[in-house]
């Protein structure tokens, strides 16, 4: 079975092993300071598909093409449904994808060389950067989005909307489910590359004047959620923590990380709590 994966070219002192591989798709991002890597003005990053008989070969090949001149920390990964290849220079490591205690090795050996732990591919396949991303521009495109279309039911009674897109050579997929109206409950779902659940989050909210429900769902909450990821004090997952507008103040407080968190979520009218919405969530293995 075919291993996919992303080299980024400018992590290489030598690119002309990319031209020996299938490229599926090439994106070039403009480089920022959480890049951390001011010696470049872009990244070119290749999708690569490698098969199963050749990837031992040019792992090997890609460890000793790893640029370390400007920093130790390059790395490049492929994976197939069994194995997950991470390089790093002159280091390979071949990871069972069902046994946890490989990924810790990784990571362990990793973080030695000075990487975050949030860019570094975990148990469940969806490093903690990337799974950050993506959700901010997928809550975007769904409830927050008030000309987003919702999906069929999934369930009776129930309220959907799906985004999905392919990255780094896999689908995501996210999927948010809510029953309700003035009094709610859901859950959002984030897949990679299957059908098993990776990230999750529920919520229940509870509209406390039903006679604004509407009026502060259209200029508080929607608005509001528009701006998820903008303002970092807080987990991306719900809004800001605090945005006002039209007499409406919504404010979010969330407490520990994207792993694992909970949150609380408020709109005010004046000095008049409208409505109040609970959620927690985290990694699911």
């Amino acid at each position: 079975m075919e291993y996919r994966g992303v080299i980024i070219e400018e992590s290489l002192s030598e690119k002309s092993i990319i031209k020996e591989l299938k490229v599926l798709q090439q994106e070039i991002e403009k480089i920022t300071e959480r890049e951390n890597t001011p010696w470049l003005d872009k990244w070119t990053m290749d999708t690569v598909e490698i098969s199963e008989d050749k990837i031992d070969e040019y792992t090997e090949r890609l460890s000793k093409l790893i640029d370390t001149k400007h920093c130790s920390d390059w790395y490049c990964d492929f994976r197939n449904d069994k194995y997950h290849y991470v390089v790093f220079s002159n280091k390979v490591f071949k990871l069972d994808k069902t046994k946890k205690q490989d990924y810790l090795d990784m990571q362990e050996y990793a973080k030695k060389l000075g990487l975050p732990e949030y860019q570094l591919p975990t148990f469940n396949d969806l490093p903690l950067n990337l799974l950050i991303g993506f959700l901010i521009y997928a809550k975007k495109q769904t409830y927050a989005n008030e000309i987003a279309e919702k999906l069929n039911p999934s369930r009776l009674g129930s309220n959907d909307y799906q985004y999905q897109e392919e990255i780094e050579g896999e689908k995501m997929i996210y999927h948010d489910t809510y029953f309700g109206g003035t009094k709610f409950m859901g859950e959002e779902v984030v897949y990679r590359g299957s059908d098993v659940p990776k990230w999750g989050m529920n919520y229940y909210g509870v509209t406390l004047d039903s006679s604004l429900s509407e009026e502060a769902m259209d200029k508080a909450l929607r608005p509001a959620l528009m701006k998820v990821g903008e303002d970092t004090s807080v987990l991306p997952v719900r809004g800001p923590s605090i945005f006002e507008n039209e007499g409406y103040v919504y404010r979010f407080k969330s407490y520990g990380t994207i792993a694992n968190f909970e949150g609380i979520e408020e709109v005010c009218k004046g000095e008049k709590l409208i409505f109040r919405l609970h959620c927690h969530g985290g990694i699911i293995e």
